[in-house]
């Protein structure tokens, strides 16, 4: 079997906190009251974890502030491996909502990925620390900037009516940027709720875009009672994530979706076997994504063409093919030295991916051959593969040569950047016949020689990277938004088709 991940981190994070925190609104009245609210997470109709909110008043001798936190725990299990993610999102407020410090810390690896900062002169200085590195960026936050739960706790202030509209600025963890949230009024309905009854709610929808672009993977429908408070949310990601206003004992009851295989369960299945798949260098397929921009989703370059079939634009002719050092023209602009430097994920100065990088490359000079190197090394020594871990940095992976597809390529990007290679990570999709019987979920590396992105795959041992891997963005994996490109998997996953019509 190829080994591949599922994006647990996406769903913990940007995700998780479209669902149901409206409670922080009610107690952001309040500098005197406690309160606490619970919410159960469901992945396509299985119970997969809880969020847990919590509110408190704390004062210094000039002025009152609400303390909130926001625990997610989600729960997964991914071929024969058990795996848990844990976001603990805090912040210090105003009792009307502005955002003056947040602090979010992920446990996904052995090592802690944390993201604070503090609001000073309407400027956020956010640092993000993780595999022993620590970077920061300084993002304009002005008062009107509210936190995740930003539509909730608007609702709850003042209810909206049918027909009604709203402009919101929110920020999102999973992004570590601000966005614009519209949320739109529709009709009341009649919903079911985790309890099994039926009640007549109102429905809205929260759309949001980042720097004028729209971002469907946060698309959320809210359900709200006569007082404004979220009963219910959902959103199609993955196949469908739904969020339930709950009890304590209901949020934390048993996790029913830990007898369904994620990976298995996320794959996009074709009709037509793709015979020898590792072994084809060009192939032609017919991409749908309904209700979608398929030209917008699927990046263009060397390897990928894509071209609309018809005025639809969420059906289009994808061809991909293996594109060597070699292939091509070379690029006008040389690479960014983001893809240089060390980042908390690609932590190319820890001691020892520099030292492993220097065994690898074995005192070869030409880049190429380097990578190639590299490549090898990682995938035969990075030899206990498993599931078990959702995204741990290259210094965790360089220790106990252990993960899956995430590990294999951020530890190739960490070891070519310690040698003076370009590098970033590939995010897409990738065909396996045996288990999957289809695309699932894949990450591989690219490295900048030759004046050109250059393909590799140290989970597969390939440095001629075959026509079955679909690419979906790139990523630095640098700066305070690491996890940005991982959100197209989640806006593809459960709603595309990848039929092929011409293998070569």
């Amino acid at each position: 079997m190829r080994p591949f991940n599922f994006p647990a981190r996406i769903l913990m994070a940007g995700l998780a906190f479209g669902g149901l925190l409206s409670f922080v609104a009610s107690t952001a009245y309040s500098k005197d009251v406690k309160q606490e609210s619970w919410d159960a997470v469901y992945l396509a109709g299985s119970k997969i974890g809880h969020i847990h909110i919590f509110v408190e008043p704390v004062s210094d001798k000039k002025k009152d502030y609400l303390r909130v936190r926001v625990d997610t725990v989600l729960n997964f299990r991914r071929g024969k491996d058990l795996v848990k993610t844990e976001l603990i999102y805090g912040t210090i407020e105003t009792l009307d909502g502005s955002v003056l410090k947040l602090d979010t810390r992920t446990l996904a690896a052995e090592q802690e990925l944390r993201v604070h900062g503090n609001v000073i002169d309407n400027k956020m200085k956010l640092i993000i620390e993780g595999g022993g590195q620590s970077q920061e960026k300084i993002i304009d936050w002005g008062p009107e900037v509210r936190g995740p739960y930003a539509a909730e706790q608007s609702l709850e202030r003042k209810p909206m009516q049918a027909g009604e509209t709203r402009e919101l600025k929110m920020f999102m963890p999973d992004l570590n940027k601000i966005c614009d949230v519209t949320l739109t009024a529709k009709q009341q309905e009649d919903v079911q709720l985790g309890d099994g009854a039926s009640h007549r709610l109102l429905r809205i929808d929260q759309t949001t875009t980042l720097d004028g672009k729209p971002r469907k993977e946060f698309d959320v429908r809210l359900w709200t009672d006569s007082e404004g408070q979220v009963l219910k949310s959902s959103m199609d990601v993955m196949g469908g994530m739904v969020y339930y206003r709950t009890t304590k004992d209901g949020a934390l009851g048993p996790d029913t979706g830990m007898s369904v295989d994620r990976i298995a369960h996320s794959a996009i299945t074709v009709k037509k076997r793709i015979a020898n798949s590792t072994e084809r260098r060009d192939i032609r397929y017919r991409v749908s994504l309904p209700n979608d921009d398929l030209v917008e989703v699927l990046p263009a370059d060397r390897r990928q063409v894509v071209a609309p079939e018809g005025k639809d634009k969420s059906t289009v002719i994808l061809e991909v093919k293996t594109a060597g050092p070699s292939a091509g023209s070379p690029n006008k602009e040389e690479a960014g030295p983001e893809f240089l430097r060390a980042n908390a994920l690609v932590s190319s100065q820890d001691s020892r991916v520099k030292q492993l990088a220097e065994k690898a490359t074995g005192g070869a000079t030409d880049p190429w051959e380097k990578a190639c190197r590299i490549a090898k090394w990682v995938f035969k020594n990075v030899d206990n593969k498993n599931f078990q871990t959702t995204f741990a940095p290259a210094s965790e992976v360089a220790r106990n040569l252990s993960g899956d597809c995430t590990e294999h390529s951020v530890l190739t990007a960490a070891m070519c950047r310690a040698v003076s290679i370009p590098s970033r990570v590939a995010i897409g999709l990738v065909y396996e016949a045996e288990s999957l019987k289809g695309f699932g979920y894949h990450m591989w590396t690219e490295v900048y020689v030759n004046g050109r992105w250059v393909a590799i795959d140290s989970t597969w041992d390939q440095t001629d990277v075959d026509a079955t891997h679909i690419k979906l963005s790139d990523s630095s994996l640098d700066g305070v938004a690491p996890f940005e490109a991982f959100l197209p998997v989640a806006r593809v996953l459960g709603k595309m088709s990848i039929e092929p019509i011409e293998v070569r």
